[in-house]
């Protein structure tokens, strides 16, 4: 079973800034313990939108610069979801034969 997994990439953003915990903290009205926290966890924690704007704001960035989106392989299948293997919705839409029921409605809704 794939499912999917939202990245944090606060503890690389920081790096890159060049922003330590201490700096952070200051700036979020938070203890540095409660940085350190949020910076060593790869899976999105519960922000608020208020926390959120914070770190963002703090750091000079979007909220994508903090979040990427992975498939996490949990049964050595591998999901290639590039966006040229990903077939277009007008292909599936054209592939996808109509009921009988739904031509029926909608031929009573022309009517």
């Amino acid at each position: 079973m794939v499912r999917n997994v939202i990245r944090w990439k606060l503890n690389e953003m920081m790096a890159r800034r060049r922003i330590r915990n201490k700096d952070l903290a200051v700036s979020l009205g938070i203890s540095e313990n409660s940085v350190y926290r949020l910076r060593r966890t790869d899976e999105m924690p519960r922000l608020s939108p208020e926390r959120l704007n914070g770190i963002c704001t703090a750091l000079d960035c979007q909220p994508g610069d903090l979040l990427v989106w992975e498939p996490d392989d949990l049964q050595g299948h591998t999901q290639d979801n590039t966006p040229s293997s990903r077939q277009p919705i007008n292909d599936l839409l054209q592939t996808t034969p109509k009921s009988s029921s739904s031509t029926k409605s909608e031929i009573q809704v022309a009517a």
